[in-house]
C-alpha cells in the first residue's frame, strides 16, 4: 500500500494497482479487502473468504461458529475474531485440521477448536455435538463434512444464528439446501466466483442488504485480478 498524497492511497491487487480516494465511502472495505485476502481470490475451496470477511465487517461483534476448518477460511476468521475481540469455535470431523490449527495458532481463549468424531455416512455425530446451544451465534459458516450433515445444519441454524454463511450453493440440489434456505427469507447469493457462497438470515434483512451491497460494489477487478 502506496501514499500518493493526502486524499488518495494506492493498493497493490496481485500484479495491478489501483488507487482509492479516502473519501470514498468503501476505503475502510477496500483497506479490509488488502489486509486480509489474498489475490487473485481462490475461486474453488476458499471462494467463500471474501463473504466471511464482509459478514465479519458488518456485523462487527458477537461469537462465530465455523463449521468445516481450511486453510483460507480458518486463519483468515482467527485474525478476525482477533481484531475485532470475538469469540470463534472451529470445529471439523478431520483430526489432522484440528491439530495442525493447534500447534499454529497456539493456546488462545477467544479461538477455541472442537473435534467431531463422526463415523456415520450421514453425520449424525454433528447433531449431538452441541455446538448449537454453545454461544448465541452471531455468524454460523457452514462448509463441514459429511455434505449431506450441511442442508440439517442450514435448517438448525436458522434458529440459533444471526447470519448463515453457507458454501458451495452453485451444487445446491447436490448438497439438498433448498429446504434449509428456505427457512431464512433474507437470502443473497454471491456468484462472482466459480464456487458460490449463499448468505442468509431468518430475522435480519438490514444485515443481508449490507453485506450484498458491500460484495456487488467492490469493482471487478478485485475479481479478475492475476
Amino acid at each position: 500500500m502506496t501514499q500518493l498524497s493526502k486524499s488518495n492511497q494506492l493498493f497493490k491487487l496481485g500484479k495491478n494497482y489501483i488507487s482509492i480516494k479516502k473519501e470514498d465511502p468503501h476505503y475502510s472495505w477496500h483497506r479490509a479487502l488488502i489486509k486480509h485476502l489474498k489475490f487473485p481470490l481462490d475461486q474453488h475451496y476458499g471462494s467463500h473468504a471474501i463473504v466471511l470477511l464482509a459478514a465479519l465487517f458488518v456485523s462487527n461483534k458477537g461469537p462465530v461458529l465455523d463449521l468445516g476448518m481450511g486453510p483460507t477460511s480458518s486463519p483468515l476468521l482467527h485474525r478476525l475474531a482477533l481484531e475485532q475481540n470475538r469469540s470463534l469455535v472451529s470445529a471439523d470431523s478431520d483430526r489432522q485440521w484440528i491439530d495442525y490449527f493447534q500447534l499454529r495458532f497456539g493456546n488462545q481463549s477467544f479461538h477455541r477448536m472442537k473435534y467431531v468424531e463422526v463415523k456415520t455416512e450421514t453425520g449424525v455425530e454433528w447433531s449431538i455435538s452441541n455446538l448449537a446451544n454453545l454461544e448465541k451465534w452471531n455468524i454460523v459458516s457452514i462448509d463441514h463434512r459429511p455434505g449431506p450433515r450441511r442442508q440439517f445444519n442450514l435448517v438448525l441454524y436458522a434458529e440459533h444464528s444471526d447470519i448463515v454463511i453457507i458454501h458451495d450453493t452453485e451444487q445446491s440440489a447436490l448438497y439438498k439446501y433448498e429446504k434449509g434456505l428456505e427457512m431464512h427469507p433474507y437470502r443473497y447469493r454471491f456468484t462472482k466466483l466459480k464456487t458460490h457462497t449463499d448468505v442468509v438470515s431468518k430475522k435480519h434483512d438490514e444485515f443481508i442488504k449490507r453485506i450484498r451491497y458491500l460484495l456487488e460494489s467492490t469493482p471487478d477487478s478485485y475479481y479478475l485480478s492475476t
